[in-house]
């Protein structure tokens, strides 16, 4: 499989990973003025989204950027 996440494309990732880690740990902290198991569910939420980007940043393919035909990844010619 050819990778086709590219440079700025993993930074962005990686960046938007970070603030979802720290969102999601600070709703857990925080987040005392979400009711029933909202504070869990948005935690949860923000922690897959993490998980997410982590993972198409290490295998450098994003399936959603494969279906609209997107390539951010410059060719080694």
């Amino acid at each position: 499989m050819e990778p086709n996440v590219g440079g700025t494309d993993r930074t962005v990732r990686v960046i938007l990973g970070t603030l979802a880690l720290l969102s999601s740990m600070a709703v857990v902290v925080y987040g005392g003025g979400l009711t029933g198991g909202r504070q869990i569910l948005v935690a949860g939420v923000m922690l897959l989204f993490a998980a997410i980007m982590f993972a198409t940043v290490g295998a450098r393919r994003c399936p959603v950027n494969a279906a609209i035909g997107r390539n951010t990844c410059r060719s080694r010619k």
